[in-house]
């Protein structure tokens, strides 16, 4: 029999794998069974290569000792290494790590026992030690069900126990049991195997697992027993060098021949890693066990130097491929193969060598590093690499035949050992076809039962000839789960059952198309008799049969009578029959399923639109435009395109090839350099590395053709130490390059091939319903056969778990994704399947429970701006596709096609496609189907209450890591760290967390990895619970800390919020929510901005909070909290609170009487266990209305329901405010200012308008408030209408009333006057953000005429000025009041500094013509006043730059009130101009009207009067005629009257002085011609050292002094005895100040020259004053220039509340606190009443009479031994030394004894005879005291001299009382009379 050739079998292969059942041929057909089947021949191929070869095992090894593997995940290792043709799975369940644990753990070592808990409990000591998982080991029933299931696919499981290294676990529990060193030479995982304990112990633990695995079935089990501690010897040979080194490798080849001996007992095969077996070579030190299987993983490098592989091949030992080169190690990117490295695999090539008929291969997933990736990345990363290792490796025939002789059924498959096969019945009918047979088989293998798929042979009655055969086994539904690869011979049908249960076989009659001629024949000619059968007519009248045999032929004839269709069926045949008349010059046969569509494409052009019952038919035709393309070229000497692909259209590396003419070849590339692949052997790393060499030197290469016409490329290259390596040219990259792999090549031709242009046509037949039909198309009648689709041999669609990039385990499901099969119910319909009953409702990553969100259609071909650059959903950082794409719902098996139904049905395309994208490590190569179908999964981050019960189901797309540092989750570095925080806000205010401290929300908080560029929040899923229904959610951003027990478990230390709250979604109320802004590329724009982390490259920390605000649904059974408009009584707002049974408000529930708009015992557990707090405050409500929220309310009563379910709050809503004017700088009302007061961090309403304004413009901003700026001077109260609203419905406005009220004065800036031409606006504007103070009139305190921002923002506060130097040009300005200032910016014309001669010095001065109309307009006929000025400032310094800012230069006052004009014009002026900088307005309401004195008494600003302070002080110089003489002849106005702008004599009263302190020390009174001539002259400026004093005759309720800085220095300034303060403020404003007595001190406290102006005092009565009031009087009296005298000498005066002013010592006592003498026991008492010790008297006396430095030089003297010592002995000594006091003996002076009145009389008296003062004789002096007899003898003398002065006077009754002892009032008139007579005596 000739050989198919090798293309043509694949063909065939090909071909029988699509069909899905086979015809039974006639029995006649004899010659089709000598033809063998495809499969039987490539059974045949396999056998032979199997004969030849001793290979037998394909092993994928899983390290699952480093990292915990669960079942689940080892078991889709066993379903990838099963698909890729692998027939074993070695687990490594103990290296370093220990992860599987037996039942019984108990050993006994050297007799002594160790219970099985206290070695498992010692392992897994060991395992935590190594890497904590939360599970960290394999209990022995997941062991049996892995073992078990490994079966069922065919698989065998070998156990890996390394040793003696890689023990870590098992090592630390040895010692621990044991109690002794077990290690070697320190090794953290290699035992000593000199110890004998170490060997013991080890050796009973494998003892224990050989044991176990050799009982289920395990065939082979791996030692391990390579790198003996290189953890400790970590260079040169490392450990089994030092081994050798020292003489103790001989102990290591017994250890490990005796381990292998425990395995060979027990019936296993011994496998060992290759390193240790004859290291170095050295076979003296003993003889390996040749049976132990070599896995030969590396020969080396460096000093480290195994045996080679042919070395040990050759000694006898079987070799297993276990390539280093070819390792998967977690966490190393740079050592993960991956499936294009593994498709180079050659299972003959060793590392180092090559070896012919090895014994098997191994590919290892190594876990170097076990946190590195979850157990899904390793799966998912590994899967591909898998299958393309096992498509390199041989193929495996182990499968065994066995037969029933009695039944004649046989069976093939792996591993067989027995059959029992009985036929049986299962009805006539299955899946509508007739029953032909029924088996029950059960087989069995040498480990129990086999049910897995096989290979089935059973007998087949000749009666089925001619049908459809088809066979399978029944399931547990009663249905059929088919088989494949159906195939009939000699009476027998074989085919391949899927597992195995009932084998039943099924027969259909075979259906055959036929067309009949109208009135003619058709003849047809069937094998066997046939005309047994009565045919079976479905049309009569259509076809007539007539029918002979002969020869076992069967002749029918069809006769055509009527055009139509008919189906006769004869015997198993069953003939679909269409008689027609047309003419067609060709028939074609179309089969389709079902739902399905055949295409047939024809050249040229047809149509049709044909439809009926059972097909739809459509046509397409297209204009084939030629592709061109190059042709495949055969190896030879030329230039051609080169590549790495067999099909490539557009190949574009070109190379010229020239033979040598010995078998070798030159290569050139394009640029005619020598081009070969080249390799290089390091020593310092150990490897070669390869490449394309490019050379102008020629180094020939040898090039071998394949059978497919493809080339290899390689050359031999030696390394330095003399080893050689065949090196091929292969492609990297898509350039030329070097490996070690064989790599096929692919030669073309360089002329391109242009095909010629043609249509074509594709005809497409879709199946409808099951029958036959026919349709001519064209010339071509096409019979169409509609047959039932073979839904099991559709390809299932799958459907992948993700949670953005990682890929998710599902809950019911091992594995990580779904496979739909088109057989599942409701698939294949019209309908579909919803895609959320398929897919896992919870999915697994990292051990926490994920939830199943949606289903998306990926484009895997599409770009976009994700991180991998495509839509395809990767694993690459960052990559998220989940708002990409196309959301599908549900899925259906259609029209042959899978579909998704996203708002339509639409196709999944399943094209094969590569796609490469960017990885995390590089470029990656995707290839599968083009859409890809991903389910997304979300984390879950429940707000639970205290019960555990969730309060809110919360959904985040994106994986991270917990907040409160609770389990293993995402990686987050603390360089890239942020976070998502959610809070539950109930309508009552009720938050869960109850705050947002990182205590109370970490738990509720996922932290993500930051990366450059921004990230967004993602999408964030809410979901309310019961009874509860979500209104709104917001967002805020700030900033937290966290620390890290590692990058995957970090816990939130603190927050810190912006409160800067923001609605990011708001709506009807619902019960789930979704939110998000794209994770990678967010949007910044509002109000998305607060769902994105900050934009900065890596900003770290940053946290978002989200509110989650919810509303209870009002239920019978709820509790209800009423709001009620109580003067309407309507209900505006109700919500509910859901309670369990027996739940109800407090009986105590009531307002709170300490506190507004608050609640006492409001508070209630709601159904879910929240407290939660019915709250009065609407403002913490944003769900009421505006018109209510929005408004200035008041709480006034609450009523509870006598059941205790419902309460009633009532309100009163106040929207009418007032506010006060006093500045023209803006007034801005913010929501507080009326009372509206929005929650923190919301935001302020949606929409705000106002009206209204007549002397000013406003302004809205949202989020700021009301901004009101004067444009010209109020004349009455200006009245705003601002409406606020939060929505479009009028229920969801309020209106507020708003009154701007002008104060007693309101300066304005220069802009309310209107100019005409030649001004110019010139200086520094006000700053935008600058507002005077809402609280005046408002709240006492705030007084008129000051202002924070002007006194604070210093010479900013200046804002501009309008500027002229045109003579002529003027301003004008209407104002309503009694007066007017006008403010000037003034600068120094001087061209003099000397005194003597600058106030004569005019030549330059600036001069300005002020006029007052009455009336709106500048009417001559009423100009009521005229002024002319002199503005120069003499005060400032000399120069263009230098100025005198707001000036007052221009004064009327005291008119009556009415509406006046003022025009001011620039007359003069050579130098500076004129400089208009403000105005100021008195009384622009009428201070006589009722409701303004009511208005202003209320704020104590009622009754204002001031009076320019300049006056006051010129009233002291005699009023007007001194003024007159005083004054320049230039301000002389007439007899005896100045201009008004110098003095106005009709503002004159009584006066106050100007006090100056001399260089002395002394102060004198002045009032100076200065005063009269200098500057402007409506204000006073006070030098550094001087100060104003006065004492006010009236009542005030306030006192207010007009001060500024000149210049803007730094002024320092005092107010009587208070704390000094600095001012640099040039705005001229009322500082409000407190009188000591009626007495005002007004000191300039500056060290240098800076200047305080003082302009007007300005007072207030709080009781009724008429417009005739005598207004302010002050005077200067003597009491109040001492005061002010006192202060200057820097004495602090206290105010005493124990001295009244009408008390009779009330004099003496200041008259000694002016002195300096006293300062009172405390700060504010004197205690007048109090005893005078003799010690007090003697200070006060030293302190009166003696200055600081004399007493200096008494002091540490003490004449008295008990004045040593004492507080006062410096006095007592300055006393002695005066002879003023003798002492109550020689040496003592008792101070702290109470003074006598006789001894105060004598010590005054000695003073004034010791110092020869002579008292007088006061004509006062008191009579002779009746108890004179009573005064001590000593001090009679000094009693009566004392009394003759006048001094001394007695009580009411006349006595003197001389041993009384005197208080401190007494002392003190006594002191102060004395004073006062010695003062007078030095005059």
């Amino acid at each position: 029999m000739r050989k198919l050739t090798k293309s043509f079998l694949s063909l065939l292969l090909i071909a029988a794998m699509l069909a899905s059942f086979v015809v039974l041929p006639a029995a006649a057909e004899e010659p089709a069974a000598e033809q063998p089947t495809e499969a039987v021949q490539a059974a045949e191929t396999q056998a032979d290569d199997a004969e030849k070869s001793n290979y037998e095992l394909s092993i994928v090894m899983l390290d699952c000792g480093r990292k915990y593997f669960s079942v689940d995940s080892i078991k889709q290792i066993i379903d990838n290494a099963a698909a890729a043709g692998f027939n074993n799975v070695m687990l490594a369940v103990g290296n370093d790590g220990m992860r599987f644990l037996l039942d019984d753990m108990s050993l006994t070592v050297n007799g002594t026992t160790y219970s099985s808990e206290e070695v498992a409990a010692a392992i897994h000591t060991g395992n935590e030690a190594y890497y904590n998982f939360t599970t960290d080991e394999l209990t022995e029933s997941e062991m049996d069900e892995i073992i078990a299931y490994a079966k069922t696919k065919g698989l065998g499981i070998i156990p890996v126990i390394n040793t003696p290294g890689h023990m870590d676990a098992i090592l630390d529990a040895a010692e621990a049991l044991t109690g002794k060193t077990c290690s070697y030479n320190g090794s953290a995982r290699t035992i000593d195997v000199t110890n004998s304990t170490a060997v013991a112990f080890t050796q009973a633990f494998v003892q224990k697992y050989v044991d176990y695995f050799a009982s289920k079935g395990c065939k082979y089990f791996n030692m391990g027993a390579d790198e003996y501690a290189n953890d400790m010897f970590t260079g040169g040979s490392m450990g089994f060098g030092n081994l050798q080194s020292t003489g103790k490798y001989s102990y290591y080849v017994e250890y490990v021949n005796a381990v292998a001996a425990l395995i060979k007992n027990a019936g296993m095969t011994p496998m060992a890693f290759n390193d240790g077996i004859y290291f170095a070579n050295n076979t003296s030190s003993g003889t390996f066990d040749t049976d132990i299987v070599i896995c030969y993983w590396s020969n080396g490098w460096s000093s480290y130097t195994p045996m080679p592989a042919e070395t040990l091949a050759s000694m006898g030992f079987k070799m297993v491929n276990t390539h280093g080169d070819y390792y998967w190690v977690l966490g190393k990117s740079d050592w993960q193969c991956n499936a294009k490295k593994a498709s180079s695999f050659n299972y003959k090539t060793f590392q180092g060598g090559t070896i012919d008929n090895p014994s098997g291969a191994m590919f290892c997933i190594w876990a170097d590093y076990p946190g590195a990736e979850t157990e899904a990345s390793v799966i998912s990363k590994t899967a591909d690499t898998i299958a393309a290792f096992g498509a390199t490796l041989p193929k495996i025939d182990d499968n065994k035949t066995v037969s029933d002789e009695a039944t004649g059924v046989s069976v093939t498959a792996s591993g067989l050992t027995g059959i029992k096969a009985e036929q049986t019945k299962v009805g006539e009918e299955l899946d509508g076809k007739k029953v032909v047979s029924a088996w029950n088989i059960e087989l069995t293998t040498e480990n129990g039962s086999y049910t897995g798929s096989a290979a089935v042979k059973v007998p087949l009655d000749g009666k089925w000839t001619g049908c459809t055969i088809t066979a399978g086994v029944m399931n547990e539904n009663g249905g059929i789960d088919y088989g494949k690869d159906y195939d009939i011979k000699d009476g027998f049908l074989t085919f391949t059952a899927p597992h195995f249960s009932t084998v039943v076989v099924l027969a259909e009659p075979q259906q055959k198309s036929l067309v009949v001629p109208t009135n003619g024949t058709k003849t047809v000619e069937e094998n066997g008799d046939l005309t047994g059968y009565t045919p079976e007519y479905s049309k009569n009248g259509i076809v007539k049969l007539d029918m002979s045999y002969a020869s076992n032929v069967t002749t029918m004839t069809f006769t055509g009578l009527a055009n139509g269709d008919v189906s006769v069926t004869v015997g198993n045949l069953v003939y679909q029959i269409t008689v027609t008349n047309e003419s067609y010059s060709s028939k074609k046969t179309i089969t389709v399923a079902v739902g399905g569509t055949v295409p047939d494409t024809v050249d040229g052009e047809v149509s049709s639109a044909y439809t009926d019952d059972f097909v739809t038919v459509k046509t397409e035709t297209k204009n084939m435009t030629a592709t061109p393309y190059y042709e495949r070229a055969a190896l030879g000497a030329g230039t051609f395109y080169i590549s790495d692909e067999a099909n490539d259209t557009a190949p574009t590396t070109k190379i010229t090839i020239t033979a040598n003419g010995d078998g070798t070849y030159y290569l050139k590339n394009s640029n005619n350099r020598y081009i070969y692949p080249n390799g290089t052997y390091s020593w310092f790393s150990s490897s070669w590395s390869y490449e394309a060499q490019t050379s102008t030197n020629p180094q020939a290469v040898t090039i071998s053709s394949n059978e497919d016409g493809s080339i290899i490329v390689s050359r031999d290259v030696s390394s330095t130490w003399g080893g050689t390596k065949t090196v091929y040219l292969c492609f990297y990259g898509g350039s030329l390059s070097g490996t070690a792999t064989r790599t096929s090549l692919y030669l073309y031709n360089t002329n391109l091939v242009t095909p010629p242009a043609s249509k074509q046509t594709t005809i497409s037949f879709t199946g409808k319903k099951a029958g036959t039909t026919r349709v001519k198309i064209g010339d071509v009648l096409y019979i169409i056969t509609v047959s039932p689709e073979n839904l099991d041999n559709v390809s299932p669609l799958k459907i992948e778990y993700w949670i953005t990039n990682s890929r998710l385990t599902g809950t019911t499901s091992s594995k990580n994704e779904l496979s739909i099969a088109a057989t599942l119910d409701g698939v294949a319909s019209a309908e579909g399947v919803e895609i959320a009953s398929l897919v896992d409702a919870k999915g697994a990553k990292d051990g926490r429970t994920q939830e199943y969100w949606q289903s998306k259609i990926l484009d895997v071909q599409k770009s976009n701006d994700s991180t991998s650059g495509t839509e395809l959903q990767t694993t690459k950082q960052g990559d998220d596709e989940t708002l990409n794409g196309t959301a599908f719902t549900k899925v259906r098996y259609w029209d042959g096609k899978w579909q998704a139904f996203t708002n339509a049905w639409v196709d999944v395309d399943r094209t094969q496609v590569t796609v490469t994208y960017t990885g995390d490590s590089g470029s990656v190569r995707y290839k599968g189907d083009r859409n890809q179908l991903v389910a997304y999964y979300m984390e879950v981050v429940n707000i639970n209450n205290e019960n555990g019960e969730s309060e809110l189901h919360v959904n985040a797309a994106d994986w991270g890591t917990k907040g409160d540092g609770t389990g293993s989750w995402g990686y987050t570095p603390e360089s890239s760290r942020c976070s998502v925080s959610i809070q539950l806000v109930y309508e009552d205010g009720s938050f869960n967390p109850t705050d947002t401290t990182a205590a109370k929300l970490k738990s509720k908080t996922i932290l993500y990895g930051y990366w450059s560029g921004g990230r967004g929040l993602g999408t964030m899923v809410f979901t309310g619970q019961q009874g509860y229904e979500i209104y709104k959610v917001t967002a805020e951003t700030g900033n937290m800390t966290s620390t890290a027990a590692s990058n995957y478990t970090v816990t939130v230390t603190n927050f810190t919020w912006d409160e800067n709250e923001e609605t990011v979604w708001e709506g009807d109320q619902t019960k789930s929510v979704s939110i998000g802004n794209p994770a990678r590329k967010p949007s910044y724009e509002a109000p998305y901005d607060n769902l994105a982390w900050n934009t900065g490259d890596y900003n770290k920390n940053n946290a978002i909070l989200i509110r989650v605000y919810v509303k209870a649904e009002i239920k019978e059974d709820s509790l209800k909290v009423h709001y009620i408009d109580e003067k309407s009584g309507k209900q505006f707002y109700e919500y509910g609170i859901p309670v369990k049974t027996g739940t109800y408000f407090h009986s105590g529930f009531a307002m709170d009487p300490n506190q507004e708009n608050a609640l006492i015992n409001n508070s209630v557990e709601n159904y879910n266990g929240v407290v939660q707090t019915v709250t009065a405050e609407l403002k913490d409500m944003p769900q009421i209305k505006a018109t209510y929220r929005y408004s200035n309310y008041t709480l006034q009563k609450v009523e509870r329901q006598a059941d205790g379910k419902e309460v009633f709050l009532y309100y009163t809503f106040n929207n009418f405010h007032t506010f006060v004017v006093d500045f023209g700088i803006p007034l801005l009302i913010t929501p507080e200012n009326i009372g509206v007061n929005v929650p923190e961090g919301e935001g302020y309403w949606t929409e705000a308008t106002c009206s209204g304004a007549t002397y000013g413009e406003t302004s809205i901003v949202l989020g700021r408030g009301l901004t009101y700026t004067a444009t010209k001077p109020m004349q009455s109260v200006e009245t705003l209408q601002v409406t606020l609203a939060i929505g479009s419905g009028e229920d969801e406005k309020t209106t507020h009333t708003i009154y701007l009220v002008p104060a007693t004065t309101i300066y304005y800036e220069q802009n309310v006057a209107t100019y005409s031409d030649g001004w110019s606006l010139n200086g520094t504007a006000i700053a935008a953000d600058k507002y005077q103070e809402t609280q005046k009139g408002r709240t006492p305190g705030y007084n008129f005429g000051y202002d924070l921002y002007y006194e604070q923002n210093q010479l900013g506060a200046n804002g501009s000025v309008m500027y002229t130097t045109t003579p002529g040009a003027s301003a004008q300005l209407t104002f309503k009041g009694t007066g007017m200032e006008l403010y000037l910016r003034t600068q120094n014309a001087n061209a003099t500094s000397d005194p003597a001669t600058e106030a004569n010095n005019a030549t330059d001065h600036s001069y300005m013509l002020v006029q007052v109309y009455a009336g709106d307009t500048a009417d001559a006929n009423n100009l009521k006043r005229m002024s002319f000025v002199d503005v120069n400032n003499l005060f400032v310094a000399h120069g263009s730059d230098k100025y005198g800012y707001n000036t007052p230069c221009w004064t009327v006052d005291g008119m009556a009130y009415g509406t006046y004009t003022v025009v001011v014009r620039y007359v003069k002026g050579t130098t500076y101009g004129l400089a208009i900088d403000g105005f100021r307005v008195t009384n622009t309401l009428n201070p006589d009207n009722a409701t303004t004195k009511d208005f202003y008494a209320a704020v104590h600003e009622d009754n204002m009067q001031t009076s320019e302070i300049r006056n006051m002080v010129l009233a002291q110089a005699n009023v007007s005629n001194a003024i007159f003489d005083m004054s320049d002849k230039m301000y002389r106005a007439g007899v005896n009257e100045v201009l008004d702008a110098v003095f106005d004599d009709k503002d004159v009263i009584d006066g106050a002085s100007i006090i100056s302190k001399l260089e002395d020390g002394t102060t004198t009174v002045t009032v100076d011609k200065d005063l009269v001539n200098i500057g402007p002259k409506n204000e006073i400026y006070l030098q550094p050292g001087q100060a104003v004093v006065m004492e006010l005759t009236g009542t005030y309720a306030s006192v207010q002094v007009g001060m500024r800085s000149l210049t803007g220095a730094a002024v320092t300034y005092q107010i009587n005895s208070e704390t000094a303060k600095t001012m640099n403020s040039t705005v001229d404003m009322y500082y409000p100040v407190k009188l000591v007595g009626n007495m005002l001190v007004i000191r300039n406290t500056s060290e240098n020259d800076e200047i305080l102006a003082l302009t007007k005092l300005k007072v207030t009565s709080a009781t009724t004053a008429s417009t005739n009031d005598s207004g302010v009087i002050p005077q200067t009296t003597p009491e109040a220039i001492r005061y002010a005298m006192a202060l200057m000498r820097g004495i602090d005066v206290p105010q005493f509340t124990d001295v009244a002013e009408d008390a009779w010592y009330h004099d003496y006592v200041y008259d000694l606190v002016y002195r300096g003498v006293v300062n009172g026991m405390t700060a504010t008492t004197y205690e007048p009443e109090g005893k005078l010790t003799r010690a007090q008297f003697v200070k006060l006396l030293a302190c009166s009479l003696a200055d600081a430095e004399t007493l200096k030089t008494y002091e540490g003297k003490h004449p008295f031994k008990d004045s040593e010592g004492h507080w006062a002995e410096t006095y007592i000594a300055w006393a002695k030394d005066k002879g003023i006091v003798e002492g109550v003996s020689a040496t003592e002076f008792d101070p702290e004894a109470p003074i006598t009145r006789e001894q105060m009389a004598t010590i005054f008296g000695r003073y004034a005879l010791k110092q020869g003062i002579e008292l007088p004789k006061s004509e006062n002096a008191a009579g002779s005291f009746p108890d004179a007899d009573k005064i001590s003898e000593y001090a009679r003398e000094f009693v009566e001299l004392m009394r003759i002065a006048g001094i001394l006077n007695g009580y009411e009754d006349g006595t003197f009382r001389p041993q009384g002892n005197a208080t401190r009032a007494e002392a003190a008139k006594l002191f102060s009379l004395f004073l006062s007579i010695t003062d007078k005596l030095a005059k």
